[in-house]
């Protein structure tokens, strides 16, 4: 490994997201996969907040509000430690809790 590969988080991605497109189809998955007693909303793996997929909602709204976030896709090994995009390494979080678990392994499930 090279100095820069050790020193990386694995927050730029790098292309390992994939295509928009690829990107869509993850969120989708995650909420029919996750969907909370509420159809189409997720929960947050970490505090339980409700989750909308940012392609449901209209063009224009930024903020739903305390009791709705927006989905992101959180890895469960992280990608700096190696890992992937892949279905069985992938969970739905809010952005505050995403950001705030960086690189760390914790096993919230």
């Amino acid at each position: 490994m090279t100095t820069e590969q050790l020193t990386r988080r694995g927050t730029s991605n790098g292309g390992a997201r994939g295509s928009s497109s690829a990107r869509r189809v993850r969120r989708a998955w995650l909420i029919k996969t996750y969907e909370s007693n509420i159809q189409g909303l997720a929960r947050c793996y970490r505090c339980g907040v409700l989750l909308i997929n940012p392609d449901d909602v209209p063009i224009g709204v930024s903020d739903l509000g305390p009791s709705i976030q927006f989905l992101t896709v959180d890895r469960i090994i992280p990608g700096c430690r190696g890992g992937r995009y892949v279905r069985e390494n992938i969970r739905p979080a809010c952005g505050p809790c995403n950001s705030e678990t960086g690189g760390s392994l914790r096993s919230h499930a």
